[in-house]
This record gives structure tokens, C-alpha cells and sequence, in this order.
């Protein structure tokens, strides 16, 4: 156990956080005095057809990575050092465009619009480099569809509906899942509705990823990030409108998804919904699964309004809906699980900043669980009582964000605050008579005033080598507003006051340098803490259904930490593209659950197990990805990725638990107008590296599946704008489990799609 106030600035964290943070000051001061030869461009991003600008279109160095996004107006300024030569211009909706730059000169770049709309889902971590290799090029039927399919990451199944992204084996409060930069929270303490479940990708514009804490912006966190990037008005188009339906034949999913855009003038409208159903599916060579399916509905909404040249405000509205979804592997299903997501944004520049960002947020998730249609006398923890339970989070904050290049130096600093509410219960009610019903509260109404601060700083240095330095400040007030639950706490800790107050620095440094114009070699070292989220601090007989034990937070938790060191080589040229990156992290502080020797059905077999948050001493995560692209000619191309990641808990001498094993995909796909078809196969090695002590984790074995894929899209003529694919997933119709997924789930067996979309 660790002091109430945790801060990292004490023992060996803090030597080992001042001497990377000198090194990243002397870097800074360095760069920012040092003469440097790069040179800016400037230009503006507009549509082929209508000269509208494209707000928001992405310019990024070709195979550096480097880049910015274009203004309300489309303009960007971008900074180049002596060995950039070309430019990547990609914008949702566009065909991508590869041009020369031109130091010091202004440039327009006209980006023609694309076949498909809901197809060109940006990957920005991943496209910038390899071209993409692991995008999908079936139509995405879920925004987990698309995350699942990225260089480490892994999504942990829990059912047929809502998986959580995994990033290199870290998970939970370990990364950092925002939607256009903001917190959303899942209300269910059993983590079964991550804020990636409510976005459907006809929301998504793209989904940034980024892998260890080199990036700090995106939120507290020391194992990576996802944000997914919510579509926008468009100005300078006045009417565009997509449709798209699809259907499977395992369980009969279904989906209907559409978008339809306006503007005139300083006005712009975008508006889009959803539906996607699925009966029970079934796994490779059985027969259907009991309760595992769902039903879902989107809705979204924004406006635009342009304030003048470069100034731009923009409301948005999302709410998503599930109901009866079914969690044949858990003890209950989900009878109700919904967000409310609404943020205020304005854009612009001024006061001397080259870029403001500035957004108001106020979101609410609720989520209802019920096992009353279960048969609570034949499983094997809390036998004989049925157990509704419902919850929720309540978010409202503020984030900004500013940018100003001084000289070649580019500065940005991003600021969160945000207060959240959560909330969750338990009501018991025993089969058996003489025993009264119970009420359990699982997180007591907990407040929790989060706060953050990064600054960051990129130079070029020199004519090949860029460095950038940044640091980050986190920031928590919390307390707990159920007395009766205050009095437990203070029970556990001994103290009248559960109220806590933590403190985190972070900070980070990446060097890159390029060998070549095609080829940069890149050098990230990182020591970085996240906040313990309020469930590990002040949850209350929170189930685990990994392990099937119940856990209780501790609120004096040390914050985990993480030294990082990451190498990484890209290199793109006209036919060939690849990416490998190779990390190593030293983990200190983990947050495990230990037997409650106060609770004498602890002990193991017993149907009440119980578990308290608490720290380990000690860790380390190391691994790397491999993803490359390979154009063989007339039309055809080669890709394939391979991610590996391995963990060990040095403290009790076993592998850190919910590590996927070694896997990867490899695809052969053909593109030619009006035609497109791609074979793939996914596979991953056997997981026999599991945590059997703290975590209970089971072995699983390999697998390999496949899929064939195909679609027509005519360009011209009077089926311009029709889309349709069809295809076959796991083909083989072979039975397996992710390593990932809980209480042995299989995975879906052989599914024949069919889909259909048109776009006006």
C-alpha cells in the first residue's frame, strides 16, 4: 500500500523520471537554439469537383509519418526538413494523393472524391507508412471489425457484441479510448460496453491509434491509444447521400446504415443512423450459441457554422442503443445499454496561435443487466440468487487544444478537464426462502475532477533528424458520496478519510532520422504513469470473468508507471512499403487482484471467491509488428502484418495476464476498376504463457482462417456510385477461440455475406 497522496516524484520512480526529463529539456533547448535548414509549405486542400475547401484533410510527409490536418478552409502549413520530398494527401471520402513538395512555395491540391464513402475509413497510424495493409477491404459491419484488423491490436470477446481493443497486451484503464478526443467512460464495472461500442462506422472519419506512451495528448495511459474521429459537415457540397445494407448468414445479421449531407453557404448539416441486429451465431462446425444475440440503433447529427475566414463552430449529437444482447459466456445479459455523446467545438486561429481547438463535451452512458431468463442454480458463483444489476457514467468537460510554430519549431499544448460521475448497483434476490433480498452497491457514487496538461515541441535538427519533446501532467481529485459505502472504505483503509488526490508527470521523446528520403529510422523513450480508474480504487465486489473472483478497490492504489524504449523503420517506396517497430517496457507498480484472506469463501473451489485491487512491485512488456505492402502489378498487391507481444510479473514470477499470442494476416488483393476481390488468412500461435496465480488464465491453442472477398463499384456510367461486395468468412468453416476471449467463447464459424450500397 502507498501514501493517500501518490505523487511520481519519490524514490527510484522519480531518478529515473528527472534524468529522461533532463535529457528531453536539453534535447528542446537544442532544437530551439540550433540553426536548422527546414523550410515550410503552405497550401490548401479543395475538392476536385465543386473548389470546395476539405476541412480536416490529413498532409503528411511521405513515409515519415509527419504531417498536419487543413483548417476549416483547407489550408495547412507544414514544416520540411531537407530530405522531404513528397506529400500524402488523404481525406474520408477522397482518393488519396501522392504530391512533389514545394519548399516555400504555396500549393493547391485537389483531391477527387471517392467510389465509396464507407470503405474509406482512415487508419492514420497505420496508412501513413505501409499503405494500409491491414484495412479492411470488406465494408467494416462494425467498428470493432476495423480495430480488430490493426498491428497490435486485439479485442477481448465477451460476446457477439461490444469487444474491448487491446493494444500490444495492455487494456482496461492501461490505454487511453476517447471519441474525437474526449473520455467516455463505460458504465458497466464489468467492462462490457467500452466507449468503442458506441460508434458505428458511418460516425468515423478515422480511427488514430497510437502504441506505448510516445504520444501523451491523447489521454492518461502507458500502453497506447485509440480515438476514433467522428465524421463532419462538409461546406461546398450541397447535397451528398449514402445508403448501404448488408447481411450474413450466421445467425442472419443484418445491418441498414445512411448519411446525408447539406450546406449552403456558411452553413453546413450532416446527419446519419443505423441499425444491425444478429439472431444466436454459431461457431466453426457446431450448432448456434444460446443468447448471443443483439440489437442496435445509431443516431447522429452535427452543424457547422462559419464564423469568417478560418473560423468554424460545430455542434454534435450521437446516441446509440442496444437491447437484448445476449453474453452466453457471462453470468447475465444486457437488457439496456446507451450514450448520449454531445460536444460544442470551435475552430480557428488568433491571439497569435497558428491553430485553436476548443471543445465543450458532456456525455451519459447507462447500462442495464439482468439474469433472470438464466438458471442461477446451475453456475458456479453466487449459486441460488438472481442478480439485476445496472450503472452509470456521467461526463462533463472541457478540452483545448493550441498550435504556433516558432522559427521551424512547432508547439502545441492540450489541455482536459473534465468531472465524472459513476454509478452501480446490485440487487440480490435469493430462489431460496427465508433469505431476504439484498442491495449491493458496486461503485457508491463516486466524483472524480480529472485534470491534464501536455506540452509538446517538434524541431527538425539538422538536415535529416527531427526531434520532438513533450510532456504531460495528470491530475485527480475523487471521493466517494454514498455513506454507506464510505464507511466500508474506511473500514478497509482505516482512516475516516477515503477522499485522494494523485499527482502523475509523464514525458517522452522521440528522435527520427532519415537514412533516405524512402527510408527513417525513429527512437522513442518514454517514462509515463496513469491514473488507477475509479472502479480499481472504489469498486465493491466487481466480478472478474476471467478469473471468477470478486474484486474490491483499494483507493491508496499506486499509480502504475512504465519506462519505455522503442525502435522503429519504415520505408516506402513506389511498389514497396514496410514498417517494423521493436519495444521494451519496464513496468513498476501493476495493478493485480490478491486473495481477501478476511473472507473465508476466498479460498479456491469455493462458489465466493473474492479478490482486492492492490500492487505488484515489478513487470516488464517487450515485443514488436512487422506490416508491409508489396504492389506486384495490374492491380494486384501483397500484404501482410505480424504482431507479437510478451509479459512477465516479476513480482510473482509469472506472465502478465491477457497477452494475445503471436499472430498476424496476409492478404493477396486485386484492384481494378470497377472490380476489387482479395483471399486472406489470419492466424495466430498457441498461448501456453499464462498467469495462473494471479489471474486464473487458461491456455489456448493456434489457429488459422480464412476469408475471400469481392465487390464491384463502377465509376462512371448510370450505376456510378453503386457498391457490391459479398463474400465468405472463415471459409473453412474451422472452430476456434481467440486467446482473448472469455470463458472459452468460440468464434464465429462460416458466414456468407452479401452487401449492398449506393451513394448519390
Amino acid at each position: 500500500m502507498t501514501d493517500p497522496m501518490q505523487t511520481a516524484t519519490s524514490g527510484h520512480a522519480a531518478d529515473g523520471l528527472w534524468r529522461l526529463a533532463r535529457v528531453a529539456l536539453v534535447l528542446l533547448a537544442v532544437s530551439l537554439s540550433g540553426a536548422a535548414s527546414a523550410q515550410e509549405v503552405t497550401g490548401r486542400v479543395l475538392d476536385a469537383e465543386t473548389e470546395a475547401p476539405i476541412p480536416g484533410a490529413t498532409v503528411r510527409v511521405d513515409g515519415a509519418g509527419r504531417g498536419t490536418a487543413a483548417n476549416v478552409e483547407g489550408h495547412f502549413r507544414l514544416t520540411l526538413t531537407p530530405g522531404d520530398h513528397w506529400l500524402l494527401v488523404t481525406a474520408v471520402g477522397y482518393e488519396p494523393q501522392r504530391v512533389h513538395a514545394h519548399d516555400g512555395h504555396a500549393m493547391t491540391i485537389r483531391l477527387a472524391p471517392a467510389s465509396t464513402a464507407f470503405d474509406a475509413v482512415t487508419v492514420e497510424g497505420e496508412r501513413a507508412v505501409a499503405g494500409s495493409p491491414s484495412a479492411p477491404t470488406k465494408a467494416p459491419g462494425t467498428t470493432e471489425d476495423l480495430l480488430g484488423r490493426l498491428p497490435a491490436v486485439r479485442m477481448i470477446q465477451r460476446a457477439n457484441f461490444a469487444s474491448e481493443p487491446v493494444v500490444r497486451g495492455y487494456s482496461g484503464g492501461q490505454i487511453a479510448l476517447t471519441i474525437d478526443g474526449m473520455p467516455v467512460y463505460g458504465a458497466c464495472v464489468d467492462k462490457m460496453d467500452p466507449a468503442s461500442s458506441y460508434v458505428e462506422p458511418e460516425n468515423l472519419a478515422a480511427v488514430e491509434v497510437s502504441k506505448g506512451a510516445g504520444d501523451l495528448s491523447r489521454g492518461s495511459q502507458i500502453g497506447g491509444a485509440v480515438d476514433l474521429v467522428t465524421e463532419r459537415p462538409r461546406f461546398g457540397v450541397p447535397f451528398a447521400a449514402e445508403v448501404e445494407s448488408g447481411i450474413e448468414s450466421n445467425g442472419l445479421a443484418r445491418r441498414v446504415r445512411g448519411a446525408a449531407s447539406w450546406s449552403s453557404g456558411a452553413l453546413a448539416v450532416r446527419a446519419s443512423g443505423s441499425y444491425r441486429g444478429s439472431g444466436d451465431y454459431a461457431p466453426g462446425g457446431g450448432a448456434a450459441i444460446e443468447t448471443s444475440g443483439y440489437e442496435k440503433r445509431n443516431l447522429a447529427a452535427a452543424a457547422s457554422l462559419r464564423l469568417g475566414e478560418g473560423h468554424a463552430l460545430t455542434a454534435q449529437l450521437l446516441t446509440d442503443d442496444a437491447w437484448l444482447v445476449g453474453y452466453p459466456a457471462l453470468l447475465m445479459d444486457a437488457v439496456l445499454a446507451q450514450a448520449r455523446i454531445g460536444s460544442l467545438q470551435y475552430e480557428g486561429h488568433g491571439l497569435g496561435l497558428d491553430r485553436i481547438d476548443a471543445r465543450l463535451y458532456r456525455n451519459r452512458v447507462d447500462h442495464y443487466m439482468d439474469d433472470r431468463d438464466r438458471n442461477v442454480l446451475a453456475r458456479e458463483v453466487m449459486r441460488g440468487m438472481y442478480m439485476p444489476m445496472d450503472g452509470y457514467t456521467d461526463v462533463t468537460g472541457a478540452r483545448t487544444e493550441l498550435g504556433r510554430s516558432v522559427g521551424a519549431t512547432g508547439l502545441s499544448l492540450t489541455a482536459d478537464l473534465h468531472r465524472l460521475r459513476q454509478f452501480g448497483d446490485m440487487t440480490m434476490y435469493s430462489v431460496y426462502p427465508g433469505i431476504r433480498d439484498m442491495v449491493l452497491l458496486n461503485v457508491g457514487d463516486v466524483e472524480a475532477l480529472n485534470g491534464a496538461l501536455t506540452l509538446e515541441a517538434r524541431r527538425p535538427f539538422g538536415d535529416r533528424l527531427a526531434v520532438s519533446v513533450s510532456g504531460r501532467l495528470d491530475g485527480t481529485a475523487r471521493d466517494v458520496g454514498r455513506e454507506e459505502m464510505r464507511q466500508l472504505f474506511e473500514r478497509r483503509t482505516g482512516s475516516d478519510d477515503v477522499a485522494r488526490e494523485l499527482l502523475i508527470p509523464s514525458v517522452s521523446a522521440t528522435a527520427s532520422y532519415a537514412l533516405s528520403p524512402q527510408t527513417q529510422f525513429r527512437l522513442t523513450l518514454a517514462d509515463a504513469g496513469r491514473l488507477p480508474t475509479v472502479v480499481e480504487q472504489y469498486g465493491h465486489y466487481v466480478y472478474n470473468y476471467v478469473d471468477g473472483y470478486f474484486y474490491t478497490g483499494d483507493p491508496d492504489l499506486a499509480p502504475e508507471r512504465s519506462r519505455q524504449v522503442e525502435l522503429g523503420l519504415a520505408h516506402a517506396s513506389d511498389r514497396f512499403a514496410i514498417e517494423a517497430s521493436a519495444f521494451a517496457h519496464q513496468l513498476r507498480d501493476l495493478v493485480i487482484g490478491l486473495a481477501d484472506n478476511d473472507v473465508v469463501g476466498g479460498l479456491a473451489g469455493s462458489t465466493y471467491r473474492f479478490r482486492l485491487y492492490d500492487n505488484a512491485e515489478s513487470g516488464w512488456m517487450a515485443g514488436g509488428e512487422v506490416s508491409g505492402l508489396a504492389r506486384l502489378g495490374g492491380g494486384l498487391e501483397a500484404v501482410a502484418s505480424v504482431s507479437a507481444a510478451v509479459g512477465q510479473n516479476t513480482t510473482f514470477d509469472e506472465p502478465l495476464p491477457m497477452i494475445p499470442p503471436v499472430g498476424g494476416v496476409a492478404a493477396l488483393r486485386y484492384d481494378r476498376t470497377p472490380v476489387f476481390a482479395e483471399v486472406e488468412g489470419r492466424w495466430a500461435l498457441a498461448q501456453d504463457r499464462v498467469a495462473r496465480f494471479t489471474y486464473a488464465e487458461r491456455e489456448t491453442d493456434g489457429f488459422a482462417v480464412f476469408a475471400v472477398r469481392t465487390g464491384w463499384r463502377p465509376s462512371s456510367g448510370v450505376l456510378a456510385g453503386l457498391r457490391l461486395q459479398a463474400g465468405v468468412e472463415n471459409v473453412l468453416d474451422t472452430y476456434y477461440q481467440e486467446h482473448l476471449a472469455i470463458s472459452d467463447l468460440a468464434a464465429r464459424g462460416r458466414s456468407f455475406y452479401l452487401t449492398l450500397g449506393f451513394d448519390l
